[in-house]
């Protein structure tokens, strides 16, 4: 037998095992640099890694060293973007595996970059900066810009809405009930939330893949240019956004919303809008990273 195969055929026993068994393959897996259970540090296998299905890999996680940013996978594959009734067309859309960060880029993360890169904060939100919260008063350059620097790049709003909702076509993260409690938003009058939350203070509202603050708290920057009609020409694969426009698409409910008047800006497939230039105190953005 050779090296390879010998090497081979204990690692597809192996799999074959955690399938039969149930166990749990993402938690086996961790990033270079990662240490084990006891805290010795992992030896580094040379030579190319083993392929895994995206079945296999969801519910991975790992680390953006830059900026220290955690992460989780969306695997690749079709799922149902858009609905008929409230946003039209409802399609079946393919995308290619991804990272995105688990909450909105913060505060702290954001005067790092800034640091790092000799550029002044954005104004403070009448509340001041707080670390632990979404860092907000960006212009969608500033958070293509962090983007860059972080080795990462916003979201198209294919994947946000996928990291949002899975594969099942549910209308909010956690499923499709309404549920107040499950996010940072207003609850009986514009803006009486009066700020926003720390990140990830709502884990009863995480999407399948454990995607934290996708409603509620900010909406979020994507990557694409806003068109109105893009959707009904848009292609089945990867779909980017135009070429073109005068806004870009912002995702997700925010604090200020009212949960009773704005029920539909807080459904994982609304497709909001706004000036790439402006500064908001309800808008911020999170990263994505290829698989």
């Amino acid at each position: 037998m050779s090296n390879r195969q010998s090497v081979l055929f204990p690692f597809l026993a192996a799999l074959l095992l955690l399938a039969l068994t149930g166990c749990s393959l993402p938690s086996l897996i961790q990033d270079e640099g990662t240490s084990s259970s006891s805290g010795a540090p992992q030896e580094k296998i040379s030579g190319p890694k083993p392929v895994l299905s995206a079945a296999a890999i969801a519910g991975a996680t790992r680390s953006n060293s830059t900026d220290g940013a955690e992460m989780v996978i969306v695997p690749a594959g079709d799922f149902a973007m858009g609905d008929d009734d409230s946003e039209p067309p409802g399609r079946t859309v393919s995308l290619d595996a991804f990272w995105i960060y688990k909450t909105p880029v913060t505060a702290a993360q954001y005067r790092k970059f800034c640091q790092a890169t000799r550029r002044e904060m954005p104004p403070a939100p009448s509340w001041g900066w707080k670390d632990d919260h979404p860092v907000v008063n960006v212009t969608w350059h500033d958070a293509a810009a962090y983007a860059e620097w972080a080795g990462a790049h916003l979201p198209t709003e294919a994947q946000w809405e996928k990291a949002a909702r899975g594969t099942d076509a549910r209308h909010y993260p956690w499923g499709n009930e309404w549920d107040p409690g499950k996010l940072w938003c207003s609850k009986k009058t514009f803006k009486d939330a009066g700020l926003t939350a720390p990140v990830g203070s709502y884990p009863a509202g995480s999407s399948p893949y454990g995607c934290l603050d996708m409603e509620g708290n900010v909406g979020q920057w994507c990557a694409d240019w806003y068109d109105e009609d893009y959707p009904k020409s848009a292609p089945s694969a990867n779909p980017s956004g135009p070429e073109s426009g005068a806004y870009r698409v912002v995702r997700g409910g925010s604090w200020r919303g009212i949960h009773l008047l704005y029920v539909d800006n807080f459904r994982c497939e609304h497709r909001g809008n706004n000036d790439p230039d402006g500064r908001f105190d309800d808008t911020g953005f999170r990263c994505v990273i290829p698989g």
